[in-house]
């Protein structure tokens, strides 16, 4: 046997007895977990006014502050929303950070597409079915991580039914 050989065997046994050193995993973007590229798109639709959530006051953050809110972590910001046509975060997805305590009418592709919905942590959003988040009067409800099944198992499912939506601060 070589003297190569024997260093191979030596470093293989030496490698038993060292101590196993892990690095700490880096936090995960949980949009990154579920298939997102990264595209940080514009907007998902238009902004058409002001909302107050149900049983809040009707005072709102002015668009600059709203705009100066901080990132929460690498996870998100409040208002990011990630949207997919299809259940199960499939097909078409998108994700953008739109302004708190707006109402958002949703563009083309995403007009009554959505069947996945999950806004990033540090914000609750109220989707409507009709219009321009009509009378405040919320159909669905999402915190983080979302719902991904289109709530196609209940009774008033949201796939494909959703026209405007709305976050606020949890």
């Amino acid at each position: 046997m070589g003297s190569g050989f024997l260093l191979v065997v030596l470093s293989a046994v030496l490698g038993l007895f060292a101590p196993t050193v892990s690095a700490a995993a880096a936090p995960t973007n949980w949009k990154t977990a579920v298939g997102w590229n990264g595209t940080v798109l514009p907007s998902l639709g238009t902004s058409v006014g002001p909302f107050t959530a149900p049983g809040t006051s009707t005072a709102k953050a002015s668009p600059a502050v709203a705009a100066a809110v901080a990132p929460v972590s690498d996870l998100g910001s409040p208002g990011g929303v990630f949207i997919c046509q299809n259940t199960d975060w499939q097909g078409l997805c998108g994700y953008a950070v739109e302004p708190m305590n707006e109402c958002i009418l949703l563009a083309s592709p995403w007009l009554n597409t959505i069947s996945s919905f999950g806004p990033d942590p540090g914000a609750t959003c109220f989707a409507f079915a009709s219009g321009n988040c009509d009378n405040g009067e919320a159909k669905w409800s999402f915190t983080y991580p979302g719902d991904d099944s289109g709530g196609l198992a209940t009774t008033d499912p949201f796939n494909d039914q959703i026209t405007s939506f709305a976050c606020v601060s949890s």
